[in-house]
């Protein structure tokens, strides 16, 4: 236990973003304390995304070039450095008659896209379509391919978090925040470890608890403000069904985007769905409405049919956006970081995305730095070269 002990900084959260952020700050040479309440990192909400490490194609309509172009540097880092976790991967975009995006304008944004990724498109040639794991072909008028990468969220979140401890951060598992408070710019900060109370003192807490972060916030003296925020409930299935030669971009029967994917094990994964989410946190699932509308959205573009009775697994996540009067398409998925010079040595991590934990975690050793200072046994701060 460190009961007592003194830290430059406590981390609250070991989702992908907390995980980040404690190997930035380990590898800088801060003495670094991460509490997490699960049994392991990335038990929440960060293994409940579309497990996809890619630019956003999608978020070059709502004009997010600046989060394409660094999404797309993230993922060359992480395709360096974790070769055996991130892994390109075939895109398919099927063009119908009906399709709301015309094939020239999908042209465009994929020669964009190309632009940012340095990585080819192209226009599947008509004989290759019959090979595409049974996709309807009726009223097709083009077929486009380019690459991204896919992932498994929780492995990559547990080889951050174990990168961190290699590099000197301490974890608690299974450990309840309960409270700071701070005095001459010191954080006294309480946990509760097997139903025992424990305390810590650091210079610097960083709330990285994802959709519990306004929660957590309020557990932490002086109250640091943050803007408001809403969560979206993000809705996935798995199904008894194999693909094979990629994923598939697809425009559901409302028009939105949902991604058709191989997954473990020769089945496939479908996802995901968009609702706001007001409820606990803790007790979020797909509804049937949810595992309903991916099911016709999969049977509508695939000969193979399925049903409920193919589901082998489904699960939610929640993405945590700021509020604004667009919809949860058009809204930003860039990372918020909230610090206040009336609230010294508190940081708050708000949304983000998996693709991009680890520009955000440099983002807030910034913050960090210019609170702190360097460390006594300052090192090279660099996590773009440090393998996984």
């Amino acid at each position: 236990m460190v009961d007592n002990q003194d830290y430059d900084i406590v981390i609250i959260g070991a989702g992908i973003q907390g995980a980040g952020v404690a190997q930035a700050a380990a590898a800088c040479g801060y003495k670094t304390l991460v509490i997490e309440k699960f049994p392991q990192a990335g038990m929440g909400t960060s293994c409940k995304s579309s497990k996809l490490i890619h630019g956003g194609l999608r978020y070059l309509e709502s004009g997010q070039f600046k989060l394409v172009k660094e999404c797309l540097s993230e993922r060359k880092t992480l395709l360096k450095n974790a070769p055996e976790l991130v892994k390109l991967i075939a895109f398919y975009i099927p063009v119908y008659k009906n399709s709301l995006r015309p094939a020239w304008l999908i042209w465009i944004g994929l020669f964009i896209y190309s632009i940012f990724s340095l990585k080819k498109f192209t226009r599947l040639k008509n004989n290759e379509w019959p090979t595409l794991d049974g996709l309807k072909l009726n009223n097709i008028k083009t077929i486009f391919k380019y690459y991204d990468a896919q992932t498994d969220d929780q492995k990559l979140t547990r080889a951050v978090i174990y990168s961190a401890e290699k590099l000197g951060a301490t974890i608690l598992y299974e450990a309840d925040f309960i409270k700071s408070s701070s005095q001459n710019n010191t954080h006294h900060l309480s946990y509760k470890k097997n139903q025992q109370l424990h305390s810590v003192n650091c210079r610097c807490i960083v709330n990285c608890t994802g959709p519990w972060v306004e929660s957590t916030q309020e557990k932490i003296s002086p109250l640091l403000k943050t803007p408001p925020i809403e969560l979206v409930a993000g809705a996935h299935i798995i199904i008894n069904k194999t693909i094979s030669r990629g994923i598939y971009y697809l425009e559901a029967a409302d028009k939105r985007a949902v991604f058709v994917m191989p997954w473990k094990n020769d089945t496939t994964l479908i996802g995901t769905t968009e609702r706001i989410f007001t409820e606990d946190a803790d007790n979020i699932a797909p509804t049937e409405d949810e595992k309903k509308y991916l099911l016709e959205t999969y049977n509508r573009y695939f000969k193979a049919t399925a049903s409920n009775e193919n589901i082998t697994e489904s699960f939610a996540g929640l993405r945590v956006l700021p509020v604004s009067d667009q919809s949860a398409f058009n809204k930003s998925r860039e990372s918020l970081i909230i610090h206040n010079a009336s609230s010294p040595g508190l940081i708050t991590l708000i949304g983000g995305k998996l693709t991009t934990y680890r520009a955000s975690s440099e983002d807030v050793l910034h913050q960090i730095k210019k609170l702190l200072g360097a460390p006594e046994n300052a090192r090279n701060c660099n996590t773009r070269d440090i393998p996984l």
